[in-house]
């Protein structure tokens, strides 16, 4: 299932508003983005080989981690494209892979490790 990058962007945006104020209200200092697919750095920086998939990556310091110390740039979030797209049959699998992504990737944001967010149905 293909959509272009503004419709994507747009159920993004859809997937991070439909977050908890609670968590929304704490996320002022990240970013989220997008782009087509990961880097094979990035994927070898996450032990995953180039015929693994990625649909989002956190990367910063996690909220409970970090105490008093404020990191001076923006936490990143990115989310992948074309993995996505891949993994869907239609728009609705699209949405729902999207809204479980930003939620995996926002979890990664305030200190869930990712056996954490498997044992919650986020994995």
């Amino acid at each position: 299932m293909q959509v272009s990058r503004d419709s994507f962007e747009d159920i993004v945006r859809d997937a991070i508003a439909s977050l908890p104020e609670q968590f929304l209200s704490k996320m002022g200092n990240v970013s989220i983005i997008i782009a087509d697919k990961a880097s094979p750095q990035q994927m070898a920086e996450n032990g995953l080989a180039p015929h693994d998939v990625l649909y989002g990556l956190y990367d910063g310091v996690p909220l409970p981690e970090r105490g008093s110390y404020v990191p001076p740039l923006p936490d990143v979030i990115t989310i992948f494209q074309e993995p996505i797209e891949r993994a869907s049959r239609s728009m609705e699998e699209l949405e729902e892979q999207v809204v479980t992504t930003v939620r995996h990737e926002v979890a990664h944001y305030f200190g869930f490790s990712d056996n954490e967010l498997d044992k919650m149905g986020l994995g």
